[in-house]
């Protein structure tokens, strides 16, 4: 198991996940949301490419609406 911060709180995850494990790993529902890892943006085409590794930041983005 490796730790991450996701949205700032420490989470535990298998080791060897790419970006689209890790978020169904997290349950998380949404769709349309954006992911970047240590402050880099990962676009949807590299979400299986993209391995996250030990003290990762994380944050996981979801749309807003308003006017």
């Amino acid at each position: 198991m490796i730790k991450v911060s996701v949205n700032g709180e420490i989470k535990e995850l298998e080791e060897g996940l790419n970006v689209s494990q890790m978020i169904e790993a997290l349950e998380y529902k949404i769709k349309g949301f954006a992911v970047a890892v240590n402050t880099t943006f990962i676009p949807i085409a590299k979400y299986t490419d993209t391995i996250i590794k030990e003290g990762d930041t994380i944050d996981i983005l979801a749309p807003v609406q308003g006017g």
